[in-house]
Formats: C-alpha cells, sequence, structure tokens
C-alpha cells in the first residue's frame, strides 16, 4: 500500500470554486481544494506555492515516484521529485 504524504506545488485558480490548478514539475493537475494546503489562496491568476496531497509509488536515491489526485491537465498523474520535496501526512 503507497504512503500518503504532501509535496511542495504550485497553486493557482482551478475551474471551480471546489478546486485548485496546481503544477508538480512536469505535470500540471486540478485538485479538489481539500487536497491542497496554502497560507493564502490565489487570486486573480496569481500563483501562491503550497502542498499537495500525493501517494509515494517508488522510491530511488534521491528521487521518489508520486501519483496525484485529480484529473491531469498536463502531463501525467505520476511524476518524479526530489525526496527533499516531500512531507509525510
Amino acid at each position: 500500500m503507497s504512503k500518503t504524504l504532501y509535496v511542495t506545488c504550485t497553486v493557482s485558480q482551478g475551474l471551480f470554486d471546489s478546486e485548485f490548478y496546481i503544477t508538480v514539475r512536469d505535470s500540471s493537475v486540478y485538485v479538489d481544494r481539500v487536497n491542497v494546503k496554502v497560507n493564502q489562496s490565489p487570486n486573480n491568476g496569481d500563483e501562491v506555492e503550497g502542498k499537495v496531497i500525493a501517494y509515494l509509488i517508488e522510491e530511488k536515491s534521491d528521487q521518489a515516484l508520486i501519483e496525484l489526485p485529480g484529473e491531469p491537465v498536463f502531463g501525467s498523474l505520476r511524476a518524479w521529485v526530489p525526496r527533499a520535496d516531500l512531507a509525510f501526512a
């Protein structure tokens, strides 16, 4: 079973009030707001830094393969990220 964790992401407004548009590395995904932590919500096309729930799939050296919840816009739901970008829930 995969471990639930948070990964650093860039956050902007989604198409609906219930979601955010997040970017992690080369993947962009629409994610339900309950799965994203931000200090301040993005407004008027702004981008803010945040953390999104992710699922750990595999680890290699200093990299981790994670899967993001939501609907992919660009790239896939899976991305390799530096382990330093992860925080366990």
